[in-house]
């Protein structure tokens, strides 16, 4: 999740300020903590005025930390002020801003903090997330270097003095955007741009709309579709999704990424002075450490670096209901869902052997990428009654 205020560039632009205070610490000077990697998002438990352990994102992408309003209301967080803006999705938000006395990472504090409240029911049902109590952003890797190493599930965080990068590292220098998001040189298909580096995309890798049209990189991208490809503040993320030839950053090859030519009329993902988002999706191939003090990335690469990288295969997105099974939130055009009758809103009972409910639904959407799998029956609920679904899978972009 990407957050920011005007001239902030992230899930929002905060029409309001958002301050805060270092306090003194007595932190170790380097620590491990457990991450977790749920739909391409790192998190990792935060404290809240001494209270907790809350899951938050970890993102580059977000130029202040925030709270979900349900997390503010538990807390007693007291407003002091509000805003309104945009986010990934086209329409535009409105929160309040409140004060925490502390936001921590166990011993690793960033302080008093005023921030956004974010009302995230609706990201969650959309994307499935049970435990999302806000973001930690650009306020401890001001202060710190943080590590993030998706495939040792592990986060280290680290005074700058004390970090000392691995052996087989590879630095990526950046620069530091207006709004302390990181800003690095990548080529796509050939062609060289500026790309923001952020944690908090689900996504591999964004292509900004005036960047893939200027370029007619959409010529360029294999087979592709056209398809919902996630959610933010403001409603859905919509764009045509294939994989190009190659891709890199600086030098540093990366196997061909599923890639987002974005679609958005607003937002986010229309900036104009850069050609696109690295996500979550291509860093997890490293180990990779944030020296925003040095303005270097760090980039080891991981046993499944060269891995291919899976996309969905059913043609539907799957949601939280509310109720009993999963809704379909959104159906790709003549894809393998639409072909099988599967409609926008019904309710989805079962999917092969898997009940479908929140607590399997990530399992659900891995079981509908992969390539061995050629069909999988669905169990639909609608007024009529349950009803047996053959759902036909095929690669709906390039491998």
């Amino acid at each position: 999740m990407r957050l920011a205020r005007r001239g902030f560039l992230a899930l929002l632009w905060l029409c309001g300020t958002v301050t805060g205070s270092a306090s003194a610490s007595d932190a170790p000077q380097s620590q491990v903590f457990p991450l977790s990697i749920v739909d391409n998002r790192p998190f990792i438990a935060v404290q809240v005025d001494g209270k907790g352990p809350f899951s938050f994102i970890v993102d580059t992408g977000s130029s202040s930390s925030t709270v979900s309003t349900a997390l503010a209301a538990k807390l007693k967080l007291a407003p002091t002020s509000a805003g309104t803006g945009t986010g990934a999705g086209e329409q535009q938000l409105s929160f309040k801003i409140v004060h925490l006395n502390d936001l921590s990472v166990g011993p690793f504090s960033v302080g008093a903090l005023d921030i956004p409240a974010m009302d995230t029911s609706q990201l969650n049902r959309v994307i499935g997330f049970q435990h999302f109590d806000g973001v930690l952003g650009t306020e401890i890797f001001r202060k710190y270097v943080l590590t993030l190493d998706a495939p040792r599930e592990q986060v280290t965080i680290q005074d700058e003095d004390r970090f000392r990068p691995a052996a087989d590292a590879i630095p990526i220098p950046f620069s530091l955007d207006e709004n302390d998001m990181p800003v690095v040189t990548a080529s796509v298909a050939g062609i060289t741009g500026m790309f923001q580096i952020d944690t908090g995309d689900r996504f591999s890798l964004t292509l900004f709309g005036a960047f893939w049209r200027a370029y007619r990189l959409d010529g360029q991208m294999g087979t592709t579709v056209e398809a919902m490809t996630g959610y933010g503040g403001g409603g859905p993320i919509r764009g045509i999704v294939g994989r190009p030839a190659r891709f890199s950053i600086g030098d540093l090859a990366v196997p061909a990424p599923v890639t987002r030519l974005s679609l958005q009329k607003a937002g986010a993902f229309t900036r104009g002075d850069r050609a696109g988002s690295i996500g979550m999706g291509i860093l997890k191939r490293f180990t990779v450490s944030f020296d925003y003090g040095h303005h270097v990335m760090w980039l080891s690469k991981s046993t499944g670096f060269d891995a291919p990288e899976p996309y969905d295969r059913s043609g539907m997105w799957l949601g939280l209901s509310g109720q009993r099974g999963l809704r379909v939130i959104d159906v790709t055009a003549n894809g393998p869902a639409a072909q099988a009758g599967i409609h926008a809103g019904d309710i989805v009972i079962k999917v092969g052997a898997l009940p479908a409910e929140a607590s399997t639904l990530f399992r659900i959407r891995a079981l509908l990428q992969e390539p061995g799998n050629a069909s999988v029956p669905i169990l639909v609920n609608r007024t009529s009654g349950d009803q047996r679904v053959h759902l036909v899978l095929q690669d709906l972009i390039s491998p």
